[in-house]
């Protein structure tokens, strides 16, 4: 249920993530592309193998990386959607540092209504920011 969870927000973010870019295109574009690359890795982790907790916390942080360019690149524009995902990222590292060190299925119902959020978070920036595109 928990992997179906992440697993269904990963590919509705994914859908949501098409491409923005060319040349005369603003620099968020192209950082929106790049955020997309990661988010693909971070939805196809497996939250039921062994490791997953710790597979997601690296992309996680891969994911965090690209979208704090796309945070440079935004600039103000999009404050209050860059505001909503770095709190549902705080929020995302925490709940899966508890799961990590007490993988109960509560902690992981927790990870994935989390990440849910967060994707949610991204997917609205996303949605914004390719309108400029």
């Amino acid at each position: 249920m928990k992997a179906l969870s992440l697993t269904l927000v990963s590919l509705l973010l994914g859908a949501s993530l098409v491409a923005c870019g060319g040349k005369d295109k603003p620099a968020v574009c192209s950082s929106v592309d790049t955020l997309k690359s990661s988010v693909t890795d971070l939805k196809n982790i497996d939250i039921t193998s062994s490791g997953a907790v710790s597979s997601l916390q690296t992309e996680l942080t891969t994911v965090k990386n690209n979208f704090d360019a796309v945070k440079t690149d935004a600039k103000s524009q999009f404050s209050p959607q860059i505001q909503a995902v770095d709190s549902a990222y705080t929020v995302l590292v925490s709940t899966a540092n508890t799961a990590k060190s007490s993988p109960s299925a509560a902690n992981l119902a927790a990870l994935a209504a989390a990440a849910t959020t967060m994707l949610t978070d991204l997917q609205t920036l996303v949605s914004d920011v390719q309108a400029t595109c």
